[in-house]
């Protein structure tokens, strides 16, 4: 199969509709993601607290929802905040998606609307990657 064009509309609306679901009882900070893999299929997720202060973040529910479905590439992720609030990746979250989808494109995305692009090598500049002994390679 080959892979899909990028329509980020269908992302987006996606992403907007996860964020409905988020379980956020903590903080009250809602979140959506749409992770939309290289032949069109699109993952959502949502964050989700507990009351015990362990939870996850809305791009890892989709990214492992994507990998336990049998995908391995990706092309994009919708992530949509709040109002106002344009909301990137976690540390954790950007370290998996540097491991599973290299080359994603990051589409920020507020309650307005507005939209903001990234690559996740913009968001995660000085990788780790698996079996290498110098973690920082980049920082010649």
């Amino acid at each position: 199969m080959s892979e899909q064009p990028l329509d980020i509309q269908p992302l987006i609306k996606a992403a907007e509709a996860a964020y409905q679901h988020a379980v956020a009882p903590s903080s009250g900070f809602r979140v959506g993601a749409a992770l939309q893999t290289d032949h069109g299929a699109i993952l959502t997720g949502c964050n989700i607290e507990s009351p015990v202060y362990l939870g996850i973040c809305a791009e890892r529910v989709a990214l492992f929802k994507a990998l336990s479905e049998g995908f391995r590439k990706f092309l994009a992720l919708a992530i949509v905040c709040e109002e106002g609030v344009h909301c990137p990746p976690c540390g954790t979250c950007r370290q998996l998606l540097w491991e599973f989808a290299p080359g994603l494109k990051i589409i920020l995305v507020d309650k307005c609307g507005t939209t903001q692009w990234h690559t996740i090598e913009d968001l995660l500049p000085k990788v780790f990657e698996r079996g290498d002994r110098k973690p920082f390679k980049n920082n010649d």
